[in-house]
């Protein structure tokens, strides 16, 4: 069956295509008699009027890009992408949603498929700090922009991330003032396969806040057995990782994890090996979350705002598109560490 026109609507109307089209979008000097008119005619033909038209013709389609990573398992990621899209549709918005899996290809090419559907503006987590010319205005075709999670030197935009650095040195200072003195660094990086304990180049600067952090709390402490393992986000790897730590000559009391990955790689080789956590091996990870706290005992983190990360994140973008002149910030924040079960007090013993 043929879908109804706005012709048809005029027709059963009695009004010209023109003046049905402006009652059906309420803009225009028509009457409310009229207006009336052609939306019952509208209704009683079961017309749905065309809102990408609508949207184009009004400068505008309500919609916003988010180009995040591929591992929606990462809590901070997930309940960011949901953050936003609840964000945004308060305000009136959709998202639409494309993955990179720490891809630079594929974010170019999430980026401009968002254009050529005429997004008004895009929330973005950048690949990798070094290569960043597909985010310039001109290539954006100059739509609002927001960075989140990560830096990136060099672009235009307002960007949204955290203080890592200081929560991650008060998680090794804390450590160390509870007697722990062999301290080990499982750091999560799409840079290498497998893992080495060499560092590599970090693309994003995130994990570079926390490695300093971490590495800050090490120096300052005068921690003299420090061991760093950077490791890709495969859950193989990173177990082997731990066991390789774990079998070292100088295993550690304690590790500290970057994200959840590797927190949960720890927890998976402390269970083979009959470690009690907490006791045996010490547990600190980055980012909250319920499961973090409901085991036992719960997981000491370095809890970031991800709710105010994700609200900031759509409050700026849509000043942006309502003020084309408003300038880029720089947003940066706090987090805090909470103290749970994981690490143990070496001193009380």
């Amino acid at each position: 069956m043929k879908r109804p026109t706005i012709n048809d609507v005029a027709a059963l109307a009695g009004v010209s295509r023109a003046t049905a089209s402006r009652a059906m979008s309420d803009y225009g000097r028509i009457s409310a008699d009229t207006v009336e008119r052609v939306k019952a005619a509208a209704l009683e033909l079961g017309y749905q009027p065309n809102a990408v038209a609508q949207s184009m013709r009004a400068g505008n389609t309500k919609t916003i890009g988010l180009v995040v990573i591929a591992d929606f398992t990462n809590v901070f990621f997930d309940r960011a992408t949901k953050g936003i899209v609840d964000a945004a549709r308060d305000q009136g918005y959709e998202v639409i949603i494309s993955n990179t899996d720490e891809n630079i290809a594929i974010e170019r090419e999430a980026i401009n498929t968002l254009l050529q559907k005429q997004v008004d503006g895009l929330i973005v987590v950048p690949s990798t700090a070094a290569v960043h010319d597909h985010l310039s205005p001109t290539s954006r075709q100059n739509k609002p922009l927001v960075i989140i999670d990560r830096m990136v030197p060099g672009v235009n935009a307002t960007s949204i991330t955290t203080n890592d650095f200081e929560s991650c040195e008060a998680a090794v200072k804390e450590a160390v003032a509870k007697g722990h003195k062999n301290l080990s660094f499982l750091i999560a990086t799409s840079t290498i396969e497998g893992f080495d304990s060499e560092k590599p180049m970090l693309r994003n600067t995130t994990i570079e806040d926390r490695v300093n952090g971490f590495m800050n709390g090490v120096i300052d402490t005068k921690s003299k057995k420090a061991q760093w393992v950077y490791c890709s986000e495969n859950p193989a790897t990173a177990e082997a990782a731990v066991n390789h730590l774990l079998d070292s000559k100088a295993p550690p009391s304690i590790i500290f994890t970057s994200n959840n990955d590797m927190a949960l790689a720890v927890l998976k080789v402390a269970g083979k090996r009959g470690l009690e956590l907490g006791k045996d091996i010490s547990l600190v990870t980055v980012d909250d979350s319920q499961w973090l706290e409901a085991i036992s005992p719960g997981i000491t983190v370095v809890e970031r705002p991800v709710d105010e990360v994700a609200r900031l994140a759509v409050e700026k973008l849509l000043e942006h598109i309502n003020n084309k002149a408003k300038k880029p910030e720089k947003i940066v924040l706090p987090t805090r560490l909470i103290s749970r079960g994981s690490v143990a007090n070496l001193k009380a013993k």
